[in-house]
C-alpha cells in the first residue's frame, strides 16, 4: 500500500486532538467563557441583508445537498474504475454520519438556540453539518488536486477550502452551534480526510480522475441551484432570531 505512513501519523495526531476538545467540551465550565464571546461577536453582524446570504451557504451542508453530492462523487469514481478512492470516500462517509451521532449522544452538549433540531440533532458537539460538509467539500478539495493541474488546480482546492470555512462560520452566525462545536467538526472530519487522500493515493495514473471531477462538480452546481431556489425561504424562518438593541443575539448554555 503506497503512503500509509504519511496518512497515519497526522490522522492519529488529529485524533489526540479531538479528544482532547471533547474532553474540555464535557467539562463546560473550561470553553463556555471562550464560546459565548466569540458567539456574541460573529452574532453580531447579523442583519436581514447578510442573513439570506449566509442562510444559503449552511444549504450548501444540508443533508439532501451533501447526500447527492457524496453518491455522485462515489458513483463517478466507479465509473472509472477507480476502486480504492471510491470505496475509502463511501467509507468516510457513511462512517462520518455514524461517528458524528454517537458522539452527540454521548457528549449530550445543548445548542446555542433551542428547538431548532429533534432527536440526536438537538445536540451540539460535534456540529454534523460542518463535519459531513468538510468530509464531502473536502473530499472534492483532494479529487481536485489529482484530476486538475497549475492554477486551476489551486484555486479549486483554495476554494472548496473557503466554502467549508464559510460553512462553519454559517453555524455560528446563525446560532446553531458554538464555535468549538465547528472546531471539532473540522478536526474530525480531517481524520476522514487522511483515508480518502489515501484511497486517492493508491491510484498511479491520475489522468482518470478528470471526467468524473467534471460530473461531480457539474453536479454540486446543480444541486445547489436547485436546493437553494425551493428551500431557501424556509430555511430563513427557521434560523430567523430576534436581535437584542445592541445587536447581539442572547446564546446562554442550557444547564443539565
Amino acid at each position: 500500500m503506497r503512503h500509509t505512513r504519511s496518512h497515519l501519523l497526522p490522522a492519529g495526531l488529529a485524533a489526540i486532538a479531538f479528544i482532547a476538545l471533547a474532553l474540555a467540551v464535557m467539562n463546560e465550565a473550561m470553553l463556555v467563557s471562550v464560546d459565548l464571546a466569540i458567539s456574541d461577536a460573529v452574532q453580531a453582524a447579523r442583519s436581514p441583508a447578510t442573513d439570506w446570504v449566509v442562510v444559503l451557504v449552511t444549504l450548501f451542508g444540508d443533508a439532501v445537498a451533501l447526500t447527492l453530492i457524496a453518491s455522485t462523487i462515489v458513483i463517478a469514481l466507479l465509473l472509472r474504475r477507480a476502486w480504492w478512492p471510491a470505496a475509502m470516500s463511501a467509507i468516510a462517509f457513511i462512517s462520518t454520519l455514524l461517528i458524528v451521532k454517537l458522539i452527540k449522544l454521548l457528549i449530550a452538549r445543548d445548542r446555542p438556540t433551542a428547538d431548532l433540531y429533534g432527536g440526536v440533532e438537538s445536540f451540539s458537539f460535534p456540529s454534523g453539518h460542518m463535519t459531513n460538509s468538510a468530509v464531502i467539500y473536502g473530499a472534492l478539495a483532494i479529487f481536485a488536486a489529482y484530476a486538475l493541474k497549475g492554477v486551476v488546480q489551486k484555486m479549486a482546492v483554495a476554494g472548496f477550502i473557503l466554502l467549508i470555512g464559510l460553512i462553519g462560520f454559517s453555524r455560528v452566525y446563525l446560532g446553531a452551534h458554538w464555535p468549538t462545536d465547528v472546531i471539532g467538526a473540522v478536526i474530525l472530519a480531517s481524520i476522514m480526510l487522511f483515508l480518502i487522500a489515501w484511497g486517492f493515493d493508491q491510484v498511479p495514473n491520475t489522468d482518470r480522475f478528470a471526467r468524473p471531477f467534471t460530473l461531480a462538480i457539474l453536479v454540486m452546481f446543480a444541486v445547489w441551484a436547485v436546493y437553494g431556489f425551493i428551500t431557501l425561504e424556509v430555511a430563513l424562518d427557521m434560523y430567523a432570531l430576534d436581535v437584542t438593541p445592541e445587536g447581539t443575539i442572547e446564546v446562554e448554555p442550557v444547564e443539565k
